[in-house]
This record gives structure tokens, C-alpha cells and sequence, in this order.
């Protein structure tokens, strides 16, 4: 009998690391279904369908068709806004909700399920330009719940990684998403896009080779992301038995950020920061098909092409960047992805050369990831234990109350300079911005690499 504990003792270890080793393949899993969904849906295959396509069916003369494509596409960014209305106000609401009452896993599968069931109705959206508002709606939708998954996914990354290890956790679960996204956006192409009707012999006749994309990409989705919902760790309430309701979560939220004013600074100041430069890293992805396509007049074939490529390097890039974040802190991974891009944006600029766009596009694309994921681990290291899941919903809210200015300034510098390629300078500068901002934050232990004894927030 005496010799049983032992036994427990000596099997308990591998029994916890190989459950700890199911959940990072769970969790980057996650990531590499739902990016289906920002790759294929909303960047670079449907919602192109519904803004042009869709909108300009019927339209006659250049002039019409014109016309016709830039209602589109100011139908689908209104819906859009909206949507971002939605996350800045439920994100933390929900968020609240998640870390008080325990409801994170359940949340995170009705959130997910949500997305899956939403793009599944796209089809929908049959090629009539009176499809128009409901393509956007759904479009708008997906975005919403996406979104607010990400929120209470990002919070399971604490819990499966420790201080040591989590910025290559990070990195490597958003390698594996952009990496899910160049199967999803290869097997699109073969299968329904070239050579024009793809290998499934699915016809263009009412767009049906476009409205048969989304049914693919709501079972990958699904399938990628069955495994976290099935075993995402156990989040414990932080005010089990306490009733709860929608008024007393904004009411806790308002004075938690009251009392973070005074006690957590240094996260208020680094939500602010990261959300404008997040906000210019997500337009280098939201107008990559944009500006290859008018300004250097690429096909939708080599759209999808380049799509691929670029989801190749950055998956490359954030997999060698999450190695970097846990040798050297998560605050200069950070500091030199942002200025790379900067130079690099700068040199797309000057030089207009398609080649030039090929080969500084893609390395941006090296130094994006980086940024992203070490973004995530930095607030993993400023909150404080128990808040994690409210905290990405703030980060959320920041992210989605700021995130007109990367498309604002893009759309502006168009405007001002009469053409398409100039808008890189509107991105450029607010990631520069976002840099100059994140740079006089002092994240003490948080932003440095991390130790056994390190401290969960900074330290002076």
C-alpha cells in the first residue's frame, strides 16, 4: 500500500503533459480552421463575389458596373461597422460573463457554432444585385461571432502554456492558422475556381461556383475547431453563485476600468497602443486583394495565388516569431515587426514595380504574424489571474473602437493622391503611430523573457 503513492506520483506528470500537449493541438487546431474564414470569406474570395459580382448583376456600361461595385462595397462596409459596434459593445460584456460565471467553454462553442451555421446560409446570396444586404448582413454576422470567439479562445491560452513556453504556443497556433488558410484557399481554387468552374464541375449559372464556396469552408471551420470545443480546459468561476445580469456586467466593467486607472495603468496604455497598431496590421491583410487587383492589375486567379503565398511566409514568419517572443520578450518582437513593416510599406511606395509589390508584400507578411501573436502573450503577462477572459474582451472592444483608422487612412491617402497604391502611406503611418505609442510603456517583467519566478503583471 505504501508504494501507491509513488505509482500516482510518477504517472500523474506524463498523464498532465500529455493532456497539456492535446490542448495546444486543440487550440492551434482552432486557429487553423476559423482562418478559413477571414482568408477565404472575408478577404479574398466572397465577399469580393458580393461587392462586385453580386452587386453590379444587371448593371450595363462601364460607368453602371462602376457605380454599381462601389455601392457594393460601401454596403458591405456599413454592415461591417455595424458589426464592430456589436463586438466593441458585447466583447467584454461577455467577457465579464465568462470569467465570473464559468460560462467560457460554452460560450466559446455557441460563439463557434454560431460563426459555422452563419456561413453555411451563405449560399444564400444568390448572384442578384437584390442580394445585396443580405450578403453584407451575413458577411457582417460571421465577422460578430468570429470575433467574439476569438475572445474566449484567446483566454484558454494561459492555461495550456506556461510563462516559458507561451510565446511559442502562440506562435505556433497562429503559424498553423495561416497555414489552414493556404490548404482552404488552394483546395477553393482547384476545386470551384480554375480552370472556371474548378474539378467539382460546379458552374458559374447564378453564381453558383462562389455560392458553393461557403458550405466548404463552414465544414472546415468545423472540423478544425471541434476539437477545443470538445476539450477546452476548465475555466473556474470567479463569482460562482452570484446572479448575474447584462446591466451588472457593463456595471462591473465600468468599475473595473475605473479601478485599473489607479491600479493597472501600464494594461490601459498598452490596450490603447496595440489597438491602433492592430488595427494597421489587419488592413495589410483586409487590402492586399484591394490593391492588387487596382493597382497592379492582378486576376482573381493571381489573387489567390499571392493569398497563398502570403499566408505561407507569415506562417513562417509568426512560427519563428512565437521562438523569438519567449527568448527575448514579447516587447521587441513587437518593436521590430512594427518598423519592418514601416520600411517596408515605404518601399512599396517608391518603387511601383509589380515585382517590388511580390517581394516587399511578402516580406511584410513575415513580420505581421509576429506581432499579432506576441501582441496576445503580452496581455496574457499583464493580466492578472482570474480577469484574462474580461481582458481580451477589452482588447477586443479597443481593437474594434479604433478600427476605422487603418481603411480611414488608406481610403484618405487615395483620395488625396488619386491613386490606389498610395494608400500603403494611410497604413504606414498608423502602424507608426500605434509604435510611438507602445514605446514609452513601461511593461517591466511582462514584456522581457519570461522566468520561472516571473510575475504575471509588470513590474516596475
Amino acid at each position: 500500500m505504501a508504494t501507491t503513492p509513488d505509482r500516482d506520483a510518477s504517472t500523474s506528470a506524463p498523464r498532465t503533459a500529455r493532456r497539456a500537449g492535446r490542448g495546444i493541438v486543440s487550440f492551434a487546431l482552432w486557429d487553423g480552421g476559423m482562418s478559413a474564414f477571414s482568408s477565404v470569406i472575408l478577404t479574398f474570395v466572397f465577399a469580393t463575389y458580393v461587392a462586385s459580382a453580386v452587386a453590379s448583376e444587371g448593371a450595363v456600361g462601364e460607368t453602371a458596373i462602376k457605380a454599381a461595385q462601389d455601392h457594393g462595397s460601401q454596403v458591405l462596409t456599413t454592415w461591417q461597422a455595424i458589426g464592430a459596434i456589436a463586438i466593441a459593445l458585447l466583447a467584454p460584456l461577455l467577457g465579464n460573463l465568462a470569467d465570473r460565471g464559468g460560462a467560457r467553454n460554452t460560450l466559446l462553442r455557441l460563439t463557434t457554432l454560431a460563426t459555422v451555421v452563419t456561413i453555411a446560409l451563405m449560399p444564400l446570396v444568390a448572384l442578384d444585385a437584390d442580394m445585396l444586404t443580405l450578403g453584407a448582413i451575413l458577411i457582417a454576422l460571421a465577422v460578430v461571432f468570429s470575433e467574439l470567439a476569438g475572445v474566449f479562445v484567446n483566454s484558454v491560452l494561459p492555461e495550456i502554456s506556461t510563462p516559458e513556453n507561451r510565446g511559442r504556443v502562440s506562435g505556433t497556433a497562429w503559424a498553423v492558422g495561416y497555414w489552414g488558410s493556404i490548404g482552404c484557399l488552394a483546395l477553393v481554387l482547384v476545386l470551384f475556381v480554375m480552370p472556371g468552374t474548378g474539378l467539382l464541375g460546379i458552374t458559374g449559372e447564378n453564381g453558383w461556383n462562389y455560392r458553393a464556396i461557403p458550405l466548404f469552408v463552414a465544414l472546415w471551420i468545423l472540423v478544425g475547431t471541434l476539437p477545443l470545443m470538445l476539450r477546452a480546459p476548465r475555466h473556474p468561476a470567479t463569482a460562482p453563485g452570484e446572479r448575474w445580469t447584462p446591466w451588472q456586467g457593463y456595471a462591473s466593467i465600468v468599475t473595473r476600468v475605473i479601478r485599473a486607472v489607479r491600479e493597472e495603468p501600464v494594461m490601459l496604455q498598452y490596450l490603447v497602443a496595440s489597438a491602433i497598431y492592430r488595427d494597421g496590421l489587419g488592413a495589410v491583410f483586409s487590402i492586399a486583394g484591394v490593391l492588387a487587383a487596382n493597382a497592379y492589375g492582378f486576376s482573381p486567379v493571381e489573387i489567390i495565388l499571392f493569398g497563398i503565398a502570403a499566408n505561407l511566409v507569415a506562417g513562417i514568419g509568426v512560427f519563428l516569431g512565437g521562438r523569438a517572443d519567449d527568448r527575448f520578450g514579447p516587447r521587441p518582437v513587437i518593436i521590430v515587426g512594427c518598423l519592418g513593416i514601416v520600411v517596408l510599406g515605404l518601399v512599396v511606395l517608391a518603387l511601383s514595380p509589380a515585382i517590388v509589390f511580390w517581394i516587399a508584400g511578402l516580406t511584410i507578411c513575415l513580420f505581421v504574424g509576429p506581432v499579432q501573436s506576441a501582441s496576445r502573450t503580452l496581455l496574457t503577462r499583464l493580466s492578472q489571474p482570474g480577469r484574462e477572459t474580461e481582458n481580451f474582451g477589452l482588447y477586443a472592444t479597443t481593437g474594434r473602437a479604433l478600427g476605422f483608422l487603418g481603411t480611414a487612412a488608406f481610403a484618405l491617402s487615395v483620395a488625396v493622391f488619386d491613386d490606389t497604391r498610395t494608400g500603403v502611406l494611410g497604413i504606414v503611418v498608423v502602424i507608426a503611430l500605434g509604435l510611438l505609442a507602445f514605446l514609452p510603456i513601461r511593461l517591466g517583467a511582462a514584456g522581457r523573457p519570461a522566468r520561472e519566478s516571473s510575475p504575471a503583471v509588470p513590474l516596475p
